[in-house]
């Protein structure tokens, strides 16, 4: 693939690009994250990273992939250790307290995120959307808990609520004192609770 990288050199040199650029996304966001200060942060030339990638774009589609994967791996622990609705609210408070550490890399209504997805290909954007979606199917599915609303509102529903997460004006009240309550008084319209 590239000259004079080993095929050892290659994994390493990409992780070490994905790791910089998942660090840049939460300092900096999308739109402030280069090609010029990953590769100064790894400590290649920008011939180099493109021997490695053909676009910026995927490098950033591999990256946004991988900290999906995480989310849902973590989601999934802590469904599997609490199952059912306390399982369940368990983790999407884990997950909003995640967004609200990172805002710019969570934002996906910000004007970064949505330049960075018309960069990608159709396939990629249908594959993120897809994702997602099978992501909070496969949520509920092993929470054991079944809905009495659609999947569909269910899942609007919830992105709403994480929504809160990224807002970076000052909230005038703690912010995850109002999620928990909105999550709290809606939990019970959204899924049937023995």
């Amino acid at each position: 693939m590239a000259k004079n990288f080993s095929e050892e050199d290659i994994k390493q040199l990409k992780n070490n690009l994905r790791k910089a650029c998942e660090y840049s996304w939460r300092t900096n966001g999308y739109k402030m994250t280069s090609i010029a200060s990953l590769t100064k942060e790894v400590g290649i030339s920008t011939g180099s990273f493109y021997r490695l990638y053909e676009t910026k774009e995927e490098l950033f589609f591999e990256v946004f992939t991988m900290i999906e994967n995480r989310l849902k791996e973590e989601w999934n622990k802590i469904i599997e250790s609490n199952q059912g609705i306390d399982g369940f609210k368990e983790a999407l408070k884990w997950l909003f307290r995640e967004y609200t550490k990172y805002p710019r890399m969570y934002d996906f209504n910000n004007p970064d995120y949505i330049l960075f997805l018309n960069k990608l290909s159709k396939e990629n954007i249908k594959y993120l959307k897809e994702n997602n979606e099978n992501f909070f199917s496969d949520a509920l599915d092993n929470s054991g808990l079944s809905l009495k609303i659609s999947k569909e509102k269910a899942y609007r529903v919830f992105s709403t609520l994480l929504f809160t997460a990224t807002m970076e004006k000052d909230f005038g009240y703690d912010k995850y004192e109002v999620f928990e309550f909105l999550l709290d008084n809606s939990i019970n319209k959204i899924f049937n609770i023995n």
